[in-house]
């Protein structure tokens, strides 16, 4: 989850920096309504954006000659060889899932080049050790898919087969349209989305009974995401295709609706109000699009407050309070949304957590917040949940070990479960001892 914070102009926005990860990839060469944009344009009281950690969650980028190495590494070993170092993976017995009724997931930072094998193994074992039962990572179609006739998901195939025959389940979330696909004068995102239908159909087929869930886009609010312009028709058309790929090659996958980023302002060249934006897809096409998915994905936010305060009735410390996106009972307003429309789906918080001290600039919140009080936070979005959200039926830590492979100074790194040499943090020990009904 990638936790940045805007502060009314747009000049505050600091991009996403994406893992410098690689394909090493040998090629299979395997072969109606309006487009208005609906969302409300009236800012919320409090002009903030708050995009929850996320984005680039997955791994692959488009230099195809280099792996990743990790910046802070002083004597600038290749990166096949910088996670065995040292490493000090967390041992014990954990409490485990006592039902597969809810989804105890981390986000993971994986490794998409040949040599990344002991890295993703390293991964797996953590999540195991944790006593958790899913992992998600994300997928650039634009890596996978990069010509039209041609894919080459080799790397997704190594990961799929490392969990294969475990008890963890995979959940994919797809991002990342190809320069290809778009459409050439960006009047929708798309130049023809029945080409996503296309590709979701190639994964889920190929995946069939092996990936159990995908979660479509991430944070579609954010206009970046979106390659520019924030429209609802967009995600609208672009969540149906997905669906319907992956339904006609896996009925029994889920389809997960993307988590959107808690905002509080309302520009669609930078980010629309996370409420509204549900709002406005609910009416879109007198809501004939809201079919086409399983599961309500949420990104929850956090910064330094803790999961059972809210604003106004219970504003937490510091500066970050007073707007309710910078709490993790935001949960409650989006399902409001929901109701409205008697909508009685289950939620999975795709993404949630709480940073700590960092050198990332704009997340200078995370000082507020102790080791230990991110572990108290964390398990205690947990209770939280099961109280007062009773239909959260997945929560997905941010993030198991971005540490692993990004420099102190990116912002992913203080949110992390474990350290840069694999060893548990507090938060991490806690997760494990932690009771998971």
């Amino acid at each position: 989850m990638d936790k940045r914070v805007l502060i009314g102009v747009v000049g505050l926005f600091v991009a996403v920096v994406v893992v410098a990860l690689v394909f090493a990839l040998a090629g299979n060469g395997e072969s109606d309504d309006d487009n208005d944009n609906d969302v409300a344009e009236d800012a919320t009281p409090t002009e903030t954006v708050t995009d929850v950690p996320g984005e680039d969650d997955g791994i692959p980028v488009e230099d195809d000659e280099e792996v990743a190495e990790a910046s802070d590494d002083a004597d600038e070993e290749p990166a096949e060889e910088r996670p065995q170092a040292g490493v000090e993976l967390p041992t014990g017995e954990p409490e485990r899932p006592q039902s597969d009724e809810m989804a105890y997931g981390f986000n993971i930072a994986w490794r998409a080049d040949e040599d990344g094998a002991q890295f993703n193994q390293n991964t797996q074992q953590a999540v195991d050790t944790a006593g958790f039962n899913w992992v998600k990572f994300q997928v650039h179609w634009s890596e996978i898919q990069r010509e039209p006739d041609w894919h080459d998901p080799l790397p997704v195939d190594r990961m799929v087969e490392l969990y294969e025959g475990t008890d963890i389940r995979i959940l994919i979330s797809v991002v990342g349209a190809p320069d290809w696909a778009r459409d050439p004068e960006n009047e929708q995102l798309l130049a023809d989305f029945e080409a996503f239908a296309g590709f979701m159909g190639f994964m889920a087929e190929r995946y069939q009974g092996r990936v159990h869930a995908w979660e479509i886009w991430n944070e579609q609010n954010m206009a970046h995401e979106m390659h520019g312009t924030v429209r609802v028709s967009d995600y609208a058309y672009l969540l149906e295709a997905g669906y319907r790929g992956v339904k006609n090659a896996d009925p029994d996958a889920l389809v997960v609706f993307g988590g959107l980023t808690p905002t509080g302002i309302n520009d669609p060249e930078v980010a629309v109000n996370d409420v509204d934006y549900l709002e406005a897809f609910y009416l879109y096409g007198n809501g004939h699009y809201a079919q086409f998915f399983d599961i309500m994905g949420m990104h929850l936010n956090s910064t330094n407050n803790p999961p059972d305060t809210s604003y106004p009735e219970n504003p937490g410390r510091g500066e970050w309070t007073d707007h309710n996106s910078f709490y993790f009972l935001r949960g409650q307003d989006l399902r409001g949304v929901m109701a409205e429309f008697n909508d009685e789906r289950e939620v999975w918080v795709t993404e949630f957590g709480w940073s700590t001290e960092n050198q990332a600039e704009g997340y200078e919140y995370g000082a507020d917040n102790s080791e230990e009080e991110q572990a108290e936070f964390v398990t205690g979005a947990f209770d939280v949940a099961r109280e007062q959200m009773p239909w959260i039926t997945g929560m997905f830590h941010w993030n198991l070990n971005f540490t692993t492979l990004v420099d102190p100074a990116d912002e992913k790194y203080a949110w992390s479960a474990l350290n840069a040499n694999w060893s548990p943090r507090p938060v991490y020990n806690a997760l494990q001892e932690m009771p998971k009904p």
